[in-house]
């Protein structure tokens, strides 16, 4: 088990979110919103945020445009200790962007999504020289190209790959290069096995991973590796917003992974520290540090933390 600092890589989205807080309303009419904040989210983008929270050191790989939205993004990561060598800003290029219903009695957010455009990416341009530090590598198939040149990188120094991907046909050669799959709850579904989640399990190992999770929300999570399989249960928390939960899990499910951990203490870390993120409004404002993590745990965990 590593006890120094770990190093965890990200490739993948980052972007900035519009939040607001209302009740639900009937399309057509209008509400006062009770909260409203911008903040940087995406999957990578916050993952590798919640990493650093936990004190993790991060090499981060995106791509942005020369824009405003850009701008913002670079300068949230910046202040949250994240390095920006990594990150290509593309001249004439548009940065992504969200807007992000959050319902004031549920917490469950509604995400409309504004792409990114003109930021095109050439592999052979990527350092994969700076694999050889990593401890664990996160990724998502936004930017397809830049995920797959540092899957491979991190493969070639035999680095763990993690991957916030839900499986198709686009991504099945970046699914090969990737050790441990994450998929959400919808996969089971679009695969109609929301009833037998070990054959999804099984299904995600057949393109591939070796280790398989399907995180269900509220119900917590299940897992399959060589270690075994097994089921993680979330933790009850007063839910506020639920946005970037799952990044969150992904996140510090790479965490525990850099440390060396085994796929059940991964998986409760990640529900934990997930859990905590639900409970302040904003993808990244309830990110715990890992004295927090670790306190949360000890107080409601059966295992040794």
């Amino acid at each position: 088990m590593r006890t120094q600092t770990p190093i965890v890589a990200g490739a993948g989205v980052c972007c900035v979110d519009h939040m607001f807080v209302t009740p639900q309303i009937q399309w057509g009419d209008s509400v006062h919103m009770s909260d409203y904040m911008v903040q940087g989210g995406g999957l990578v983008g916050t993952a590798i945020v919640a990493c650093a929270r936990l004190g993790a050191q991060c090499d981060l790989f995106t791509l942005l445009g020369d824009d405003s939205v850009g701008e913002e993004i670079v300068a949230e990561l910046v202040a949250e200790g994240i390095p920006p060598d990594g990150i290509r800003r593309i001249k004439g290029g548009s940065s992504p962007f969200s807007f992000v219903h959050i319902d004031k009695d549920s917490g469950e957010r509604t995400i409309f999504h504004h792409e990114a455009s003109g930021l095109s990416f050439d592999p052979g341009e990527f350092p994969s020289e700076r694999a050889v530090t990593w401890d664990a590598l996160l990724v998502d198939s936004y930017y397809l190209d830049l995920a797959m040149a540092a899957a491979k990188a991190a493969r070639l120094h035999c680095v763990p790959v993690i991957a916030d991907i839900i499986p198709e046909p686009t991504n099945r050669e970046l699914i090969e290069h990737v050790d441990i799959l994450i998929a959400p709850k919808h996969y089971a579904s679009q695969l109609g096995l929301e009833d037998d989640l070990p054959k999804a399990l099984d299904a995600i190992h057949s393109l591939g991973p070796t280790t398989a999770v399907i995180t269900l929300g509220a119900e917590g999570c299940v897992f399959s590796s060589p270690e075994g399989t097994g089921r993680g249960d979330a933790f009850s928390v007063e839910v506020v917003d639920t946005t970037g939960a799952g990044d969150t899990f992904h996140g510090a499910f790479a965490y525990g992974t850099a440390r060396g951990w085994d796929i059940a203490k991964c998986a409760e870390f990640a529900s934990a520290v997930a859990a905590i993120k639900c409970t302040k409004t904003g993808g990244r404002t309830g990110l715990p540090s890992l004295s927090q993590a670790t306190k949360f745990l000890k107080e409601r965990s059966g295992l040794d933390w």
